[in-house]
């Protein structure tokens, strides 16, 4: 009995052993296919992603420069204070635009900034300024916006 047991464990574990792998091949299949699919996926986002970071990086570069340049012209001092006012306003103004524009450098907006310095001058005309001051304002202006226009 004992020796007819022996050759048949061995039998059995070869089927077992020998089985129909057929199917695991096709389950392996399966898988790495998906793999692959995932693998294709993840690449797609992070060339997206990739192409975000670099738009993102030339907005910020272009913003940081602009921002440096207009931070180089100082606000000069003047005799009254509504030509201070009218100063700071105009920064103010300019910043806006160039923050609405953020993606463009300033050659590409260059209407815009025309525009907004014939504004400036329109109000300036009806202002009662000291004639010191309003050079003073004049040259600010005119510095800042060669500042923007200039900015790389």
């Amino acid at each position: 009995m004992k020796n007819a047991f022996l050759p048949l464990v061995c039998v059995a574990f070869l089927f077992t052993a020998c089985g129909n792998t057929q199917k695991q091949d096709k389950e392996n299949e399966a898988e790495k296919t998906e793999q692959a699919a995932n693998s294709v996926d993840s690449a797609a986002q992070d060339a997206a992603m990739s192409d975000a970071n670099a738009t993102n990086a030339v907005v910020e570069t272009i913003q940081a420069n602009i921002d440096n340049a207009m931070s180089k012209v100082a606000l000069p001092t003047f005799k009254k204070e509504n030509a201070k006012i009218f100063a700071e306003l105009f920064h103010k103004d300019l910043s806006e635009l160039v923050n609405a524009n953020s993606t463009e450098k300033a050659n590409k907006y260059i209407d815009k900034l025309t525009n907004l310095k014939k504004d400036y001058e329109k109000k300036a005309a009806k202002e009662k300024f000291d004639a010191g001051d309003k050079k003073a304002l004049d040259k600010y202006v005119n510095d800042l916006i060669n500042a923007v226009q200039n900015a790389n």
